[in-house]
């Protein structure tokens, strides 16, 4: 149940940010970016994106690739149809001007990172984009599993802001929101990971 939850959390603060209109978070930006140029939602591509990572991973590990790492799939597609369900409980959001777009990112930013947590505190699965960084890791060994998030991370911003100039001829969907949620992430998970121990030690 709180895997389930964190998921959802995660999925609205995804959606917040893509209403902010200054970029969604980096694992987000490919499928933001193509369900701007198609007539496909961000949910559909949310999913195959996913699939397409859990095939990355699948290479990356070769024989050592679990049969478990399967249940990803039916988790992405899960996820996707809460992306979808977010964005329309969202719909409302409509930032006035600059700054109250940026604090929808910055709340949107916190939403995500405290889905994170849950996931991670529900032992379940990992999600595909959390999986493939795990996976590098175990390759790249010099880096630390921080280093190589942000080699994912970044690579993914590449790819949407590639897919954005080709398809639209600009950036749509990965702005200065997207830069600072990349940096923020990773922020707020220990900050939610601090408050949480906290928690545990008072009771």
């Amino acid at each position: 149940m709180l895997f389930l939850s964190g998921m959802f959390i995660l999925s609205l603060g995804v959606a917040v940010t893509v209403h902010a209109g200054l970029g969604t978070t980096t694992i987000s930006s490919p499928p933001a970016v193509l369900a701007a140029a198609t007539s496909y939602s961000l949910g559909t591509w949310t999913v195959v994106v996913n699939v397409i990572i859990m095939i990355i991973t699948a290479l990356i590990l070769g024989r050592n690739y679990k049969a478990t790492m399967l249940w990803q799939l039916p988790i992405s597609i899960l996820f996707g149809v809460m992306c979808d369900v977010s964005l329309w409980l969202t719909r409302w959001v409509d930032p006035q001007n600059y700054l109250v777009a940026w604090m929808l990112v910055i709340l949107g930013t916190m939403a995500v990172a405290l889905g994170i947590v849950m996931q991670l505190l529900g032992q379940i699965a990992f999600m595909p984009g959390e999986a493939v960084v795990q996976a590098l890791n175990t390759k790249l060994t010099t880096l630390d599993f921080g280093a190589c998030k942000q080699i994912v991370d970044w690579t993914l911003v590449g790819i949407a802001v590639i897919i954005s100039l080709v398809t639209m001829g600009g950036l749509v969907g990965v702005r200065e929101g997207t830069v600072f949620a990349a940096f923020g992430i990773g922020f707020f998970v220990r900050l939610w990971q601090k408050l949480y121990l906290k928690s545990i030690r008072r009771n």
